[in-house]
Parts: C-alpha cells; structure tokens; sequence
C-alpha cells in the first residue's frame, strides 16, 4: 500500500516546479536578449517625406509630434556621399520665398533652424553660384518634423537628407505612438545591425 505525501512533499514539489518555471522564463528572456536586437526604425521606402515618385504631397511632421518625449528621437541625417553640395540647396532654403539682395531666397526651411550652411573650400567672391557648401544637420536643434527630407528629394533634390531614430534617445515603447500615426507603415521592428547604430 503506498503511502500519501505529506504536506511538506506536496510544498516541496510545488516549489522545485516553480524553480524550474522560472529558470525556463529567464533561459526564453536571456535567449531573446543574446539574438538580433529589434528597434523602431522608419523606412525611407515607405514614408512620404522620402519615398521617390511621391511629388506634389505635403510634409507629414508625425515623427515630430507623436512622439512621446518633448523632442522626439527621430532626427534627420544627411548622407554626405549622396549631398550635391548646392549653392542654393532646397532643402535649407525656402525656395519659394523672396529671393535677397545677393541673390538667395531670403527664409530657410526649417523651423528649428537646424540646418548649418558652411562653405567648403576657396569661395569665389565674383560668382557664388560656383561654390560648394556642407549642410549640417543640428541634431540638439532638429525634432524630426521631415520638411528638409522632403524638399531633398527629387526633381530638386537628390535624396541625401532622411529621417532616422536615434536609437540613444528612443524610449522603445512596445506601442510606438509614432508607429501608431504613421499614415505610410513606415515605421517598423526592425533587428539592429552594427551600421544603423550610428547611421
């Protein structure tokens, strides 16, 4: 005849098996951690502000709005590779406003003013249209709102400048507020690969 379990066997089994739930949900957490981090990035394919052939649209500022820190995460970046370095670049001017007494529109686009314009090389006093200029983009300043991205893309632009998540100031909110309002998808769970860190 076999004998019952005592209470202090039951309490026993009870917390082995409680041990061992618990080791499998921390070997699953630290299985997840060890692969490809995901982060929120956008992807310039899909969101207006940058995708080719989507002409004539306004700028959709969702990156700069929804997001739920004061200045949001997103940011945009100029890929100096692609950068025509323009005398009059569309992208850091208005250039629809009027045009100055040497020749400029007279506003810059962007609201923050997180653009800088500098001159690169020897510039040429009897014809600046023949000079070359770096724009750098602030990023204490800039808060993502998208207009430059827009203004740089093609027919007047080449497409350098594009927003980005800053992944050092990015929250990682399960439920992206941003990701919620995008009206394209564009913003995505994508792994982490050693280049986007720092793009």
């Amino acid at each position: 005849m076999s004998e019952q379990p005592t209470r202090r066997d039951v309490l026993g089994h009870a917390v082995r098996g409680t041990v061992l739930i618990g080791l499998g949900g921390l070997a699953a957490y630290l299985g997840r951690r060890a692969g490809p981090e995901t982060v929120w990035q956008i992807d310039c394919d899909r969101c207006v502000n940058s995708r080719a052939g989507a002409v004539g649209v306004d700028v959709c500022e969702r990156c700069a709005t929804e997001c739920v820190l004061p200045l949001s995460a997103v940011r945009a970046v100029n890929d100096y590779a692609k950068c025509g370095r323009c005398y009059i670049c569309p992208a850091y001017f208005d250039i629809k406003s009027a045009v100055n007494a040497q020749g400029l529109p007279s506003q810059k686009l962007c609201p923050r003013d997180a653009i800088d314009r500098k001159p690169i090389g020897w510039v040429d006093p009897d014809d600046p249209a023949n000079n070359y200029y770096e724009y750098v983009i602030d990023e204490r300043r800039c808060n993502g709102c998208g207009r430059c991205v827009l203004a740089c893309k093609e027919p007047a632009g080449l497409g350098s400048i594009r927003l980005v998540v800053r992944y050092d100031l990015c929250l990682d909110c399960n439920r992206c507020s941003v990701a919620q309002a995008c009206p394209d998808d564009a913003y995505l769970r994508k792994p982490l690969t050693s280049g986007e860190a720092t793009a």
